[in-house]
């Protein structure tokens, strides 16, 4: 029996980019499983895709040991093909057809190099599509807000702190969004983040009305985060996992970006807003200079981008 193996990344970002590239093999190949090794936090996400047959959790060893633990965990198959975004020693199993990565390309985004990866010219969306199940139990959290999908998404976190636009413009920004007048007036805000990241995003849960927040932080996996995320209106966030989950999840996605690649990491697609530093390439941290408070992106700027590229979303919706 032919089978597939796919080898995706340890980190959540760049694992769900990776999914567009998983979804098209499994519509071009119905008949052919495929097996995952991922990460143990992606792990879940790529669990829920029909068609995938296992999902292998890789646990870091010294010396790069683990890759030997999970070929021996897979046992002994002439793999259909092997698609390797590690560029590790899996993609050296025996197989009819590999695709190996060679090194990142900082001239075209993820999901462009994804695609290439497999002789595909045109981008390959990352992709994840939450079950009615999922949907259903994902109202443990969110209540009745989903049923209308009026909630604001943000995720105030990230994997550097250089990346963290500060938590005081999040605040600012969500009762902007959700005031009366607001663009997402009187909607439930849904703060997201993973365990260990409770110092910047907790400050915006409590600043917040009890009413309208939602506090998600470390208490979600990935996939249900994405199921989450599924039932928003919009997403506000950093360079960050969760801002590709949302992209993911085709919902309107504003990514915020100071020292990260854009052009490479930003978020992807026509329902996505991308907003640099400026200068661009610089932290969007919150800086204090001779006791002048110094903003690479103003709460403002991202307010008002922000509304207009909600606004121009609706009405285009609307117009179909």
């Amino acid at each position: 029996m032919k089978r597939t193996l796919f080898v995706a990344s340890n980190r959540l970002g760049d694992a769900v980019l990776t999914t567009g590239v998983l979804h098209y093999l499994l519509e071009q190949e119905p008949e052919v499983p495929i097996t995952v090794v991922c990460g143990a936090i992606p792990k879940d996400i790529f669990e829920a895709i029909p068609g995938v047959e296992r999902v292998i959790a890789v646990t870091k060893r010294h010396y790069s040991m683990h890759w030997p633990e999970v070929a021996i965990e897979l046992g002994f198959v002439y793999w259909h093909r092997i698609i390797d975004f590690r560029s590790c020693l899996l993609g050296f199993l025996p197989a009819r057809h590999r695709s190996i990565w060679k090194g990142g390309n900082n001239s075209i985004h993820k999901v462009i190099a994804n695609a290439e990866l497999i002789g595909q010219k045109a981008p390959l969306p990352a992709k994840i599509t939450p079950t009615l199940s999922q949907i259903t139990e994902s109202r443990k959290w969110l209540g009745k807000a989903a049923e209308k999908k009026k909630i604001l998404a943000i995720a105030p976190t990230a994997n550097f702190y250089q990346k963290q636009w500060h938590f005081e413009n999040y605040i600012a920004l969500a009762k902007a969004l959700t005031h009366e007048g607001g663009i997402l007036e009187d909607a439930k805000i849904a703060v997201l983040g993973a365990p260990g990241e409770e110092d910047q995003a907790l400050p915006v849960v409590n600043a917040l009305s009890d009413n309208h927040v939602i506090n998600l932080i470390g208490k979600t996996t990935p996939m249900e985060a994405a199921t989450i995320l599924s039932q928003c209106a919009l997403f506000v966030g950093n360079d960050s996992g969760l801002m590709h989950t949302a992209t993911a999840v085709n919902i309107p996605t504003v990514g915020l970006f100071g020292i990260g690649r854009p052009k490479v990491y930003g978020p992807w697609g026509d329902r996505s807003l991308c907003l640099t530093s400026t200068p661009s390439g610089i932290p969007i941290t919150r800086e204090n200079k001779d006791g002048d408070v110094i903003e690479a992106l103003p709460v403002e700027t991202v307010l008002k981008e922000t509304e207009a590229f909600y606004k121009r979303l609706s009405k285009t919706q609307n117009e179909v």
